[in-house]
């Protein structure tokens, strides 16, 4: 667990979560292709683009955080 005082702010929490997400390497969680390049930021949050589907996606892309 991590401790409540790690989440001082949105910029911590999305620090925290591409951390921890991407511990092994981006990866498209469409195509699961590691083919990947940043493509700018939307908010604290890293955007990427596939290489191999063409789809771009963020760190809360596929997780319970993805649309709040």
């Amino acid at each position: 667990m991590f401790p409540i005082s790690r989440f001082v702010s949105e910029s911590a929490a999305a620090d925290l979560l591409q951390q921890v997400r991407w511990c092994d390497g981006v990866e498209c969680p469409r195509c699961r292709s590691d083919l990947t390049v940043r493509n700018g930021s939307y908010r604290e949050y890293q955007r990427y683009l596939c290489k191999n589907c063409g789809r771009t996606f963020n760190d809360k892309t596929g997780t319970i955080f993805a649309h709040s």
